[in-house]
């Protein structure tokens, strides 16, 4: 595992950071152990704030604590990941068709200019770069929708989603046919087409939930 580069934010949130990027570029692999002596010397920090950052995993279920042995890496099964994603997909529809109505002509081209830099970044191969812009992309239609149950159950979840993202973001074929959907998405969100948002919104995350269940099959 790298060498931590902790800022100035508080101590657990920067070691939540550290692990939960770890963990979502493969460094910390699905099952392995999280050694508190090895990733507390690695980043120079007391076990205190490191603990507080594995629960706050723990409680967003991307660690799993096995009495007597210590806390793991969750490994995601095939039917996690497609109970996860069918409820993301109900969510993020309902996002988009009120995110279509509701949201600013400012708002449209901002959602546009993530569409433009996701497209450079997949381009240019930058996985980093392109995992944090779709990201990015999902978040601003949430927050576009106005409703703060709904934000709040999607972000309830994105730390589990950010991590699968990963996985499927590794496919070239994917990342393709993703941004694909993301310009349809953006067409239907300038002519205000609610439906149209929608629908290709639900074909994107079936799509992302599929090359992921395939991985996980192999």
């Amino acid at each position: 595992m790298q060498s931590g580069k902790l800022t100035k934010l508080p101590m657990k949130q920067e070691v939540y950071n550290y692990l939960l990027q770890a963990i979502m570029r493969g460094e910390l692999e699905p099952g392995k152990q999280l050694d508190e002596k090895e990733i507390s010397e690695t980043l120079g920090v007391s076990r205190t704030p490191l603990r507080e950052a594995v629960n706050r995993l723990a409680q967003e279920g991307i660690v799993v604590e096995i009495p007597y042995r210590g806390n793991f890496v969750r490994k995601f099964t095939t039917r996690e990941v497609i109970d996860l994603y069918e409820v993301r997909k109900t969510l993020e529809m309902m996002a988009i068709r009120q995110a279509v109505q509701r949201m600013s002509d400012e708002e449209a081209a901002a959602i546009a200019a993530l569409v433009t830099q996701t497209a450079k970044a997949q381009e240019s191969g930058d996985l980093e770069a392109y995992g944090r812009l779709d990201a990015e992309f999902h978040d601003k239609i949430a927050r576009c929708s106005g409703n703060q149950m709904l934000i709040q159950l999607l972000g309830s979840m994105s730390a589990q989603i950010n991590i699968i993202r990963h996985m499927a973001n590794g496919s070239d074929k994917v990342a393709k046919k993703a941004q694909f959907d993301r310009e349809h998405m953006l067409t239907a969100i300038a002519s205000r087409d609610a439906e149209a948002a929608a629908r290709f919104m639900e074909e994107h995350i079936s799509r992302v939930m599929e090359e992921v269940v395939s991985r996980l099959d192999e």
